[in-house]
């Protein structure tokens, strides 16, 4: 079983997530943009650097902004400000993007490719497995707990259906939310998957969520899971094994 988990928003308690995956021995993605003009809290400069020496740090827009809705100059700009200011912050190259609200389509995924990114993540869910366009890499389930009538909706407007259905299965069938996700997590165990879950720390703050968080690393830590970052997924997909990726901790 591959376990992958990404955060978006750069949000400062991401300092929480980092502490909560390092104790589980577990690994983390963590998409920052640089500012956000939704109106949350992005982590200070020093925050960056910090969750950077154990954890991938990977763009998420200049200020967090929904690339569809851009013309081409200002959706160039978002991207590749982005890419450069959070690189001069760590101090390294920056492999990794994720468009913001899972908004993108042919234009804005060939913008993140000039722009230098190697790979970038969607919110595209209830995949167990790899796929193999490095642009549009999708998740399993958003760690929030979503009614079963939004994981429909999400189910048949997202296509692949037969690929799908197990994990919409999964989560809708197996009682409590929390219980859903343990069960998703033995579902991947059990057919060698890949789990990749995703979420944002202000969000789970918000909704208290962070006990069934600590429970659901607590059971996946004890399956043993290949814990990977996006960009090792990524390299994965493409069958490559880029050291420049190599930075967390992961379990044989």
């Amino acid at each position: 079983m591959i376990f992958v988990s990404s955060w978006d928003d750069g949000h400062p308690l991401d300092a929480r997530l980092g502490e909560l995956l390092e104790h589980h021995g577990l690994n983390g993605t963590f998409y920052v943009p640089i500012r956000n003009r939704e109106g949350h809290a992005v982590m200070s400069h020093a925050e960056m650097r910090n969750l950077d020496r154990l954890f991938e740090m990977a763009s998420h827009t200049l200020d967090h902004c929904y690339l569809t809705s851009l013309n081409h100059t200002d959706c160039e700009h978002q991207v590749r400000e982005g890419k450069q200011q959070l690189e001069s912050i760590l101090g390294h190259s920056v492999p990794g993007f994720c468009y913001p609200g899972g908004k993108w389509n042919a234009r804005v995924r060939q913008t993140v490719i000039d722009a230098g990114f190697e790979h970038a993540r969607t919110v595209g869910n209830l995949w167990l497995g790899i796929t193999r366009d490095a642009f549009s890499i999708p998740t399993t389930a958003q760690f929030y707990p979503h009614r079963a009538k939004v994981l429909w909706r999400n189910y048949l407007s997202g296509g692949h259906y037969g690929k799908r259905l197990p994990a919409l299965r999964t989560l809708t069938t197996s009682g409590d939310w929390l219980t859903a996700m343990t069960h998703l997590a033995d579902d991947c165990a059990t057919r060698d998957g890949v789990m990749h879950i995703w979420g944002h720390s202000w969000e789970i703050e918000q909704h208290g969520l962070w006990p069934q968080l600590d429970a659901l690393l607590t059971h996946v830590a004890s399956l043993r899971p290949r814990a990977l970052t996006v960009g090792e997924l990524a390299s994965m997909m493409s069958g490559l094994d880029d050291p420049r990726q190599n930075k967390g901790r992961n379990k044989p």
